[in-house]
C-alpha cells in the first residue's frame, strides 16, 4: 500500500447506484444528480439510506467523454 494511504474494509451491503450518463470533460452534472436522488428517488422508493460509505466513481469512456456514478448504501424501509 502506498505511503499516506490506509485500507478501508467495507462489509457487504446493498447499494443503489445512479449514473450521470456520458458527459464531455468538465460537464458532469454530479450535483444535480445528488439533488435528484434525495429529492425524487428516496421519497418515492422502498429504500432508505443505510450506515456505510457513499462513493462517487468516475469512468473515462474515451474521446474526452466521462461517466460518474453515485453509490449509496441502502436498506428496505420497514414494512416494504
Amino acid at each position: 500500500m502506498p505511503e499516506g494511504f490506509e485500507r478501508l474494509s467495507i462489509p457487504p451491503q446493498t447499494y443503489a447506484i445512479f449514473s450521470t450518463g456520458l458527459y464531455p470533460d468538465g460537464q458532469s452534472g454530479i450535483h444535480a444528480l445528488w439533488k435528484r436522488i434525495w429529492a425524487e428517488w428516496f421519497p418515492t422508493c422502498h429504500y432508505e439510506p443505510a450506515n456505510g460509505p457513499e462513493f462517487e466513481m468516475t469512468y473515462d469512456r474515451g474521446n474526452s467523454m466521462y461517466e460518474m456514478e453515485v453509490w449509496i448504501p441502502v436498506i428496505k424501509k420497514p414494512g416494504s
